[in-house]
């Protein structure tokens, strides 16, 4: 902590956190400025305007002098404060923008993608909290930011060394004319068109309020699909009055009631989807997932697939004897999306309703997602639930155990010495194996505790071996605070 810097009661400071400046409306001070998803933080009180500009002149200064960086926001009054401050910073560093104002970000990527933008950024609501904001940052060729350029915005932030352009060489911001058009079109380029036309698929859609509603009707028409809609962009940006198990409940008897194929449901941000299926019934995004490869493996495509290393292992199961071949990546969204720009990539997804299409876009898109999904369905002549019905059902057990910041590492270390002598897997966290299935050990990057995953055959074989790892961790937490009380106390 530098001299004169002052810490108010009831904040958290994390272990080795670098305080540089006093400690008085922000919540917590953390060693990393990038959580899981990005930046992000309570609106004026983590996340300032001043923050912002800081940011962003530390991603300017990462950039080279004259690059172009992409922006888009979500309606909120907030989203567009920010963002805007982030321009500013931008501009600042001598860094030209081009703002999308109100767009999805799978827009603002794809744009960053075709025209060769150098990085970009959006604004948006925390999908865990509505009062949290998150900056979410990509660079080429639409994936996540890399760890490199991570902690070279990390650095310049940390240190303040902030490139300043001179007066005549400030950034400019312009304003792209027809991107929602350019989007669609190169979408349907990648689709087979004729084949969903032939389908004539009616769907019930809820856009969550999203700007998603800005940019599927642009494909619905071309591909004969029938849609009614619920819940499209909100101008205003208040608060929806309307969450995504209401929305779901709601698209529901909208699916009983008009006949539909099937139901979707966007998240605000218009990157996850949520399906129902013919009968109004939610399909869980564990066998959602599931279908997308079942779907994929059945069309006798060939290429790679890539699945967080947390995800069920029927995704392995599923494609024994095709031509498909499933790999595993550390459990980041940042990982997964490097790993689908990959060569040979056609697929990659996670539990959560988030599913990425590489050839087009290799990040979350639920718009996508669901123009795949039509084009998958379409030669199928078999209702929805009928597929679903066929697929495995999940065993997969998941639980957060509280975990302090000063204990993580010694948990991680002490749990790889006692299972040194088992079957492990160490890509990310600590996975055992045993006969009866495994089980994992992640530690949480942005909150004071560990995730257990475990999957065995059954449910009750997953609930024992997450009681077990569960046992381990917790005996550890409790043999390492006994020992760090006693060394404070001498």
């Amino acid at each position: 902590m530098l001299p004169q810097v002052r810490i108010y009661p009831y904040k958290e400071v994390e272990t080795g956190a670098q305080i540089h400046e006093s400690l008085i409306w922000e919540s917590r001070a953390s060693t990393n400025l990038f959580g899981k998803d990005g930046v992000s933080g309570l609106v004026n009180v983590d996340l300032t305007p001043e923050t912002a500009v800081r940011l962003a002149a530390a991603l300017g200064t990462a950039l080279k002098r004259g690059a172009r960086v992409v922006a888009s926001r979500e309606s909120p009054a907030a989203c567009r404060m920010i963002k805007r401050a982030m321009i500013s910073g931008l501009n600042s560093t001598g860094v030209n923008v081009a703002d999308l104002r109100v767009l999805p970000a799978s827009v603002s990527r794809h744009l960053l993608k075709s025209e060769g933008y150098d990085a970009g950024f959006h604004v948006g609501v925390s999908i865990n909290d509505p009062e949290l904001l998150e900056i979410r940052f990509y660079e080429q060729p639409g994936i996540q930011l890399t760890a490199g350029l991570q902690k070279e915005i990390e650095k310049h932030y940390t240190r303040l060394e902030l490139r300043r352009a001179a007066f005549n060489a400030v950034g400019a911001v312009t304003y792209p004319a027809r991107v929602r058009e350019s989007y669609a079109q190169d979408l349907l380029a990648g689709l087979d068109a004729e084949a969903i036309r032939a389908r004539g698929y009616r769907l019930v859609v809820d856009y969550g309020y999203s700007a998603t509603s800005y940019v599927l009707p642009l494909l619905l028409g071309p591909l004969g699909v029938e849609a009614v809609s619920a819940h499209g962009f909100a101008a205003d940006g208040g608060e929806p009055p309307t969450g995504l198990r209401e929305a779901v409940g709601q698209s529901k008897r909208l699916v009983s009631a008009i006949g539909a194929d099937l139901g979707v449901v966007f998240d605000r941000a218009g990157e996850r989807l949520f399906l129902i299926d013919e009968q109004a019934r939610e399909i869980p995004v564990e066998q959602a997932l599931l279908l997308f490869l079942r779907l994929i493996g059945s069309d006798g495509r060939q290429g790679k697939l890539a699945f967080p290393i947390t995800v069920t292992s029927h995704v392995d199961e599923l494609v024994e004897g095709s031509d498909l071949e499933v790999i595993r990546t550390p459990a980041s969204l940042a990982e997964l999306t490097k790993a689908a720009a990959g060569e040979g990539v056609i697929f990659a997804g996670a539990v959560g309703g988030g599913y990425v299409f590489p050839e087009f876009l290799p990040a979350y898109d639920a718009v996508a997602s669901l123009c795949k999904l039509l084009e998958l369905l379409s030669p199928v002549e078999r209702p929805l639930s009928e597929l679903v019905a066929e697929l495995p059902a999940s065993t997969l057990v998941h639980r957060q155990v509280p975990c302090p910041w000063s204990l993580k590492g010694a948990v991680m270390r002490v749990l790889t010495e006692r299972l040194r002598d088992r079957e492990v897997d160490l890509m990310d966290g600590i996975k055992v194996f045993d006969e009866r299935g495994w089980a994992q050990l992640l530690p949480d990057p942005d909150e004071p505790l560990v995730h257990i995953y475990a999957e065995g055959a059954t449910k009750e074989a997953s609930a024992e071996l997450e009681a077990e790892l569960r046992g381990l961790v917790e005996e550890i937490m409790e043999a390492e605070g006994a020992t760090a009380a006693a060394g404070a106390s001498s």
